[in-house]
């Protein structure tokens, strides 16, 4: 199963995002707390993407892509905004658990987007941006 839309680089957004995955994630046999955390990524991802790559310019827009497998859901984000910074990623995933240094609010959103799925990844090719999100269900669904 594998369904992909596009969103304005608005916080206004968010809303319409949550329901899209929502109708994608509806056929799983997945509990509540495994859909709120993918939920959770998926909102953090959009947001960084809206506010600090894309910036909320209005003609801007990224698009997310949905795929279902037997083992796992994968997201994959696209915009073609400023580059994620790659030491922000190593930087919260070399964090201890939910501490964090309290003057990097910036860092929050990364480090709950690690604890929620079982792996995110960022890398840029041809000026474009792309932030997957994995999380594993069925038999691994109890250990994340």
């Amino acid at each position: 199963m594998a369904s992909e839309i596009t969103f304005p680089a608005s916080l206004t957004a968010l809303s319409p995002l949550a329901e899209w995955l929502n109708a994608q994630m509806a056929a799983l046999p997945v509990d509540e707390g495994w859909r709120f955390s993918l939920d959770l990524a998926v909102c953090e991802v959009a947001t960084n993407i809206i506010r600090h790559s894309l910036h909320q310019q209005a003609a801007a827009t990224f698009s997310i892509a949905f795929a279902a497998s037997a083992q796992e859901v994968q997201l994959t984000f696209r915009d073609n905004g400023e580059p994620f910074p790659a030491e922000r990623l190593l930087a919260a995933q070399q964090e201890n658990g939910l501490e964090m240094t309290p003057d990097l609010e910036s860092g929050r959103g990364l480090k709950l987007i690690l604890l929620s799925v079982d792996s995110f990844t960022v890398q840029r090719q041809a000026d474009v941006n792309i932030a997957t999100l994995c999380k594993k269900w069925g038999v691994e669904e109890a250990s994340g």
